[in-house]
């Protein structure tokens, strides 16, 4: 809308709107200034201003990677791909930049991957996989588990991990016993932001196979990792305008069970989002006649 012009030195040389004031000194460096027209929201006031954090993406694996179920039906690389797309517009609306490793069609090597973390400086570093287990038909193993470097746990990769984790126990998602473990992988090993990498279930096993190919379930997973790694960043969660996070209210990818389990009389339709004691899991155990 306008300039003003204010030289660094002593005289008194300006131009206010066209109305010019000038001295016989030279001057040989100004200030520039220019002036929003009325109606613009200050920066403090940006619906999602942008942090200082970046966190890089590494959807494992690529295009013709042969890991899968056993029955032909899921795919690790597609899944990879799809949750990489989920996850980052959920940090970019809490105003957090992603970098990926990768493109929907190309495969780089597990070092082009840490290489290119290390270019873009990232606060954090995060790989996702699923799991396999056995000779190639199903197994019982089960659940999610994270993978860092090395310890100790007080070390920023086990801080990382450990965020995570308590975001997925508050998901509801199914753990491994031991669900942080240690292994010198190579994304791990040559990231030099704190690193970790998520085996989201095993493809190995039916039931999990069948979680991981929901797209709701899709979705759970990839709130849960956007919420652990603002836990790691000290980055608030900022529900999106219209979300209903009302406190009897459940996350739209467990509304429909959730009305389900209300209306048989299984569940109250209080607390969706709290954990569940033995005793009220003994009591929802009866009322189905499981026991």
């Amino acid at each position: 809308a306008s300039a003003v012009m204010l030289d660094g030195g002593g005289s008194s040389q300006c131009d206010f709107g066209g109305e010019r004031i000038t001295a016989s000194r030279k001057v040989h460096n100004w200030i520039c200034v220019w002036l929003k027209q009325g109606g613009q929201k200050p920066p403090e006031q940006e619906d999602k201003p942008m942090s200082k954090h970046t966190v890089c993406l590494d959807p494992g694996h690529g295009p013709g990677n042969v890991n899968g179920s056993p029955d032909g039906t899921y795919k690790e690389w597609e899944f990879t791909w799809d949750m990489a797309q989920r996850i980052k517009p959920l940090l970019e609306a809490q105003g957090v930049g992603v970098v990926l490793t990768k493109t929907a069609d190309n495969y780089p090597s597990l070092t082009e991957r840490a290489n290119i973390s290390n270019k873009s400086k990232p606060d954090c570093f995060v790989s996702i996989h699923t799991n396999a287990y056995g000779e190639g038909g199903w197994s019982s193993a089960s659940g999610l588990e994270i993978y860092t470097s090395a310890g100790p746990m007080t070390a920023q990769r086990n801080v990382l991990a450990s965020k995570l984790v308590n975001t997925f126990h508050a998901a509801g998602v199914s753990l491994r016993n031991e669900p942080i473990k240690h292994e010198m992988y190579t994304v791990l090993a040559k990231t030099d932001a704190p690193a970790a990498l998520i085996e989201y279930g095993f493809h190995t096993n039916k039931m999990d196979t069948e979680y991981l190919k929901d797209s709701k379930y899709r979705d759970k997973l990839a709130e849960a990792t956007a919420k652990g790694i603002c836990e790691f960043l000290g980055v608030a969660w900022q529900a999106e305008p219209g979300e209903d996070n009302a406190e009897d209210t459940p996350d739209s990818w467990a509304a429909e069970a959730w009305g389900k389990a209300k209306d048989k009389g299984v569940l109250d339709g209080t607390r969706p989002r709290d954990n569940m004691t033995r005793q009220e899991l003994a009591v929802v155990l009866d009322r189905l006649n499981l026991i």
